[in-house]
Parts: C-alpha cells; structure tokens; sequence
C-alpha cells in the first residue's frame, strides 16, 4: 500500500470519525422515541416517511457502538437508551421475533419477520455488547439466531425463507442471497465478538450456499435472485450486483481468517473481485453501477454511495493475492477520488444516488447508509494497520492539524449551545 493510498484513508477516517459521525448522531436520534430516523433532508432535517425500520435501528446502533470504542472519551453515545429504545418497542417476547417496522408515531407498522432485518439484530447486538458489555445483548442476539434456525428453516429446501407472516408461516417472496449474505456476516462478528461455536457452525453453512447455490463458478456468476429450490429465478436471475461481488469478497475472506487459513478462499474472491472491478466500474465518468447482468451489460446506470465502501475494503483485502497490486491501488485512488468529490460533503452530508455522470440524483439521507460508509472506511482503515503500514510523515502532520481544528470547533459549537439554553 503506497502512503498516498494509505494517507487517502486516513483522511476519510479522521473525517469520518471527528466529524461525519458526531453529526450523524447530532441529526438521526428521535429524542422523543430513543430510537432513529429513517430518513434525513437538506439541513440534516428529518424526513418522515411513514416507517421506522428495524434495519435503519440496529446499524445505527452498531455504528455508534463500535465509533465509541475508537474515541470512548470523545465520543459518547447514549447507547443504552437506545437499546432500549430497540428492546422496548420492535421486540416481540410471546414469539422471540422482532417486528419489521414501526410508524413515525411509535407504534406498530408491520409486524412481520423479515430475515434481512433480524440478521442485524445480531449484528448491532454484537457491537452494542463490544461497547457497554451488556449481557442482554449476548442473550437476545443468541436468541435471535435460535429464532432464524427454528422459524425461517424451509424442510427439503436449502437456505432461510425471506420472511414469515405473524402466525410464523413463510411469506411467498422471490428468494435472494443478500439476507444470507448479512447472516453470514452478522454471525462471523458475532463469533468474534462471544466466541459461540453455534455461529461458527452457522457461517460454515452459509459460506458451503454460497459455493452450492449464490456462486456459479463455471460463469463467475453471483446471482441474485432464485426459486424456491435457489435455482436462478427464470424472469430476474440474470440481474447481478457488482457492490454484492465487493461484499462476498469481504465476507468470504473474514471467514478464511476466522478458520485460520488466510488463503483459503482466495481463487474465488479473486474472480469475483477482478469481475466487479472489470465490469462494474464505469471507465467513462468513474463510478460504480447499480445492476448489471454476467456478462457485463449494464442494466442500471445509476450508482449509489454503498457499493464503493464494499469496493474499499474489498481491494484493500485481496492486494497483497492480487496479480497486479499496482492496479489495485490505482483503482482504490479512484474509488477515493470519485467518493470525496461526488459522494461526500466535509459536513457530513452524502448524495445517496448518483446519475452514471456523476450528477446528484436524490437528495435525501437514509438512515442504513451511514454503516456501509463507516464500516467500509474503518475495515479498509484496519487492513492497511494490519499490513503495517504507516503514514508519512507530513500526512500525519496533517491529521494533528485537523484534530486541532475539529477540537476548536467542536468547542466553540458547545459554548454556542450553551449560550443559546
């Protein structure tokens, strides 16, 4: 990794850090729910919009959890209010469940079980138990996938169903390989972060779909969508997600690495890196495509913010495997480029979509999005620390600077605040 690359990222991490996630927290928490908004607007101003999902609650709660572990005495969530802020209103005892959404009112929206959203149940219970150790957390994350393996198991088809009715029955839905693609990483932090071998026993069977159902190797084609026996869907099947190849290379090499073999699932995350980095980059305005099909045709020419985080860490995973390591830092240069230049505003604000010329296309703030670009920066951060490089010694000068500046105005905001109470 050469200092310009490894400086890059270290920029976006103190920025990141300092700056875009104190103003995410200062916008997204409802103080009148404890729980999170599901969309911001210009000004960082809510945007109702009828729901507040589970989804949008646990990877708020997960960011802010791990961000306070990397600033504990600067940074300081009120993580237990919102957890039980969770606690008290999605989950659901006389099942174990936990519902699907509420309204912008608080109360009940949908009270179904949606496996992509109860994978991040586990997930932010795992990283809010890393930050405060409580053990609720461990109870009710292991109890969640207890609840998975019991309830969405489909007798004499492989995989999870996508998601159950209130009476516990599978809702009739074209099924994916994104929620089993969020249960394999929900557990592998899980693993880490309890040492349970029952997770670890549940992503060896997620990694052994991958490699028998979402992956065909003969193509170097990662489906999407299937039939209910996760054969490729007739009418939709031939849709891929290049930001989908990013994550599965992440994922697949966090699992190598748990099961002490490095290596072991390099051939594969490799085809599937040098395919999406292939394909999915728009070699004319730079950008990453929304859909395209296996042979590379592009479906979607727009481009949203997720699919570069997934790129970041996936390339800065693979460089030392990679044939041409000098064309994987070139690529990580771009994606770093096109990120702060059309992605990311200094303050915190993001253009959630973009036109395939780089134009803004919304202009609205997610609530989900915020931990695709947080862990995609922080995991990209962690390998280039794990590969023992250092910054140079005019970018670490540079950071001090920022650190200084952050810390004036951080200052000055509160003495503002006060004066204004």
């Amino acid at each position: 990794m050469n200092h310009s690359t490894h400086t890059n990222v270290e920029y976006l991490a103190q920025r990141l850090l300092q700056r875009w996630v104190v103003k995410w927290y200062e916008a997204f928490p409802d103080p009148a729910t404890g729980g999170f908004y599901e969309r911001l607007g210009k000004g960082f101003k809510p945007r109702l919009v009828g729901n507040r999902r589970l989804l949008t609650q646990c990877r708020q709660l997960a960011m802010y959890s791990h961000a306070h572990l990397q600033r504990p005495q600067q940074f300081r969530p009120d993580l237990k209010k919102h957890f039980e802020a969770l606690l008290e209103k999605y989950y659901m005892p006389e099942t174990g469940g936990w519902r699907f959404s509420l309204g912008d009112n608080g109360k009940p929206a949908d009270n179904t079980y949606d496996l992509y959203s109860l994978t991040f149940v586990i997930f932010g219970l795992s990283h809010y138990f890393r930050a405060t150790q409580d053990e609720r957390a461990r109870v009710h994350a292991r109890a969640m996938l207890d609840f998975i393996q019991k309830n969405f198991t489909l007798p004499g088809r492989p995989g999870y169903a996508e998601a159950l009715d209130v009476q516990l029955r599978p809702i009739n839905r074209t099924r994916r390989q994104n929620p089993h693609m969020h249960l394999l990483e929900a557990c592998l932090f899980a693993e880490q972060t309890w040492d349970d071998p029952a997770y670890g026993k549940m992503s060896d069977h997620l990694v052994d779909l991958f490699m028998m159902y979402f992956y065909k190797p003969e193509h170097n084609h990662l489906c999407e969508f299937f039939t209910d026996d996760l054969l490729p869907d007739p009418k939709t099947g031939q849709r891929v997600e290049p930001g989908h190849y990013f994550e599965w290379v992440w994922l697949l090499k966090k699992h190598a690495l748990l099961r002490q073999d490095p290596a072991r699932h390099d051939h594969t995350c490799l085809r599937l890196l040098d395919w999406a980095n292939q394909y999915g980059w728009d070699q004319i305005y730079g950008g990453i495509f929304d859909v395209l099909n296996p042979a590379g045709l592009v479906l979607t020419d727009t481009k949203r913010i997720w699919p570069f985080a997934e790129a970041l860490k996936a390339n800065a995973l693979m460089i030392d495997a990679a044939s041409d390591r000098d064309a994987i830092k070139a690529r990580m240069a771009d994606m770093v480029r096109v990120f702060r230049e059309c992605y990311m505003q200094e303050r915190g604000f993001w253009v959630e979509w973009l036109n395939r010329d780089l134009s803004p296309a919304t202009d609205y703030m997610p609530g989900t999005t915020p931990y695709h670009v947080y862990f995609g920066i922080m995991e990209t951060r962690a390998v280039i620390h794990g590969r023992g490089e250092t910054v140079s010694l005019r970018s670490g000068i540079g950071v001090q600077i920022y650190t200084w500046r952050r810390s004036l105005s951080n200052n000055f905001r509160k003495v503002k605040m006060k004066i204004r109470a």
